[in-house]
């Protein structure tokens, strides 16, 4: 059995307000073509596939028409099941339709028996060759309803007891279908799952990545779950974390990633879809998992520094354009800077004149003050939580000033700096 894993395709997406709908029409494009030279017989997508719970007719047209495109090749299986950003009612809209082409969507488990969450997956000859369990991602309240009357959980054991309840009541039912066959058993998640390899190994919840967003704040508000919750299934097929990755050092149980730079601090990770080949014999099975990168339509760079450090390699950045004759000029290049703050300088003044030397081709579309947050909280951890509230205004835009200029109160800058503005800010409260 050989299936294509992927998810968090996240159509629509418009990040900093640039129009990807090239970008994703190339994927799905390259994406068919991969099925085909692998000759994968399933294409599982494991939720997020669009990027808001509302998506614009041309994202839904690139989706819908993606799909019929696939019929008269040799995937004769297409597992779809719900991600956070997606609407379960939008999706399941037209699952019976869907169906008839072997399509399989599942946009969440509201009203469904476990037994409707599990399918047959079938091979050129008809021949079934695996059960998909395809669970989509469950909100909180979907948890709960899951609880027996009477059955109390606290909110820490939430999701490992209650992802625990559903995981084996679907794997019961998939093993009936299964029926002592000697085929594999897939199932499918958009959870985050603990113990993960590389970026947030060694991030627990509420640390802060190098970009200082929280790993809860990148991944969204799901709670975390053990690989304890997964049944002894062949393979786990994961959604919702956006680079490729592997849970709790078991090879089965693994996130393909999203095949799109989802933001800047993603820029320099490739990006992947995981093609999958599964063989039963008898209790063992035997996996191979692929990992492929996905092509890139757009090239996405984060610059950071001084803003004397970025000047030079945007100027640098010019310099190379002209003179490599071998650079793709037509390849749309799309950049963050991410700066230090410099008291009295304004960044965007300071830059104009080496943005606009840029190629055509490239582009600025964000700017960022580096650690910003994480000086911003670092002011006030010498006060305790019930001092903060009594603060009056002026220690408050005291700390503010200092906190966005990096400035100690006793430096000669910095008393300067407060001399500056904090009227400025006090008179905005009178």
């Amino acid at each position: 059995m050989i299936f294509i894993h992927t998810a968090d395709w996240h159509l629509g997406n418009q990040m900093h307000e640039i129009d990807r709908h090239e970008e994703s029409q190339n994927f799905l494009r390259w994406l068919k073509n991969l099925i085909v030279e692998k000759n994968a017989e399933t294409l599982v997508v494991a939720g997020d596939i669009f990027d808001t719970a509302n998506p614009s007719v041309d994202a839904r047209r690139l989706y819908y028409t993606f799909l019929a495109s696939l019929v008269d090749t040799c995937c004769k299986n297409v597992i779809i099941v719900g991600g956070n950003h997606d609407s379960a009612v939008m999706l399941d809209s037209a699952k019976e339709l869907l169906e008839v082409l072997n399509i399989r969507v599942v946009g969440s488990i509201n009203n469904l028996l476990p037994s409707q969450m599990c399918f047959e997956l079938k091979d050129s000859g008809e021949n079934v060759c695996g059960i998909c369990m395809a669970v989509p991602f469950v909100r909180e309240v979907e948890l709960r309803n899951l609880l027996s009357d009477g059955e109390k959980c606290s909110d820490e054991e939430l999701y490992l007891k209650v992802y625990q309840k559903l995981y084996t009541l679907v794997f019961e039912e998939a093993e009936k279908l299964r029926n002592g066959r000697a085929i594999p058993v897939i199932a499918t998640g958009h959870l985050y799952a603990n113990d993960l390899e590389g970026r947030l190994s060694d991030k627990k919840a509420n640390e802060k990545c190098d970009d200082g967003m929280k790993v809860l704040d990148v991944l969204g508000t799901l709670g975390n779950v053990p690989s304890s919750v997964f049944p002894s299934v062949d393979y786990v097929a994961l959604g919702h974390i956006h680079y490729s990755s592997v849970v709790a050092k078991n090879p089965a149980i693994r996130y393909s990633g999203s095949p799109f730079v989802m933001g800047f601090d993603e820029a320099n990770r490739p990006h992947h879809v995981l093609c999958v080949e599964l063989e039963k014999t008898g209790e063992k099975s035997n996996l191979n998992v692929e990992k492929i990168e996905t092509p890139e339509t757009n090239l996405y760079r984060r610059i950071s520094g001084t803003l004397a450090e970025i000047k030079a390699e945007l100027e640098e950045l010019s310099e190379k354009s002209k003179s490599d004759k071998n650079a793709d000029k037509n390849k749309p290049v799309f950049i963050e800077l991410c700066y230090k703050r410099e008291l009295g300088v304004s960044a965007q003044e300071f830059l104009a004149e080496a943005i606009k030397s840029l190629p055509e081709n490239v582009n600025v579309v964000s700017w960022k003050i580096a650690d910003s947050e994480k000086i911003l909280s670092s002011s006030f951890d010498k006060f305790e939580a019930s001092e903060i509230k009594n603060l009056d205004d002026k220690e408050i835009f005291t700390q503010l000033i200092l906190s966005k200029s990096g400035l100690s109160a006793e430096s000669e800058e910095g008393k300067a700096a407060l001399e500056k503005f904090l009227p400025l800010f006090l008179q905005m409260c009178d």
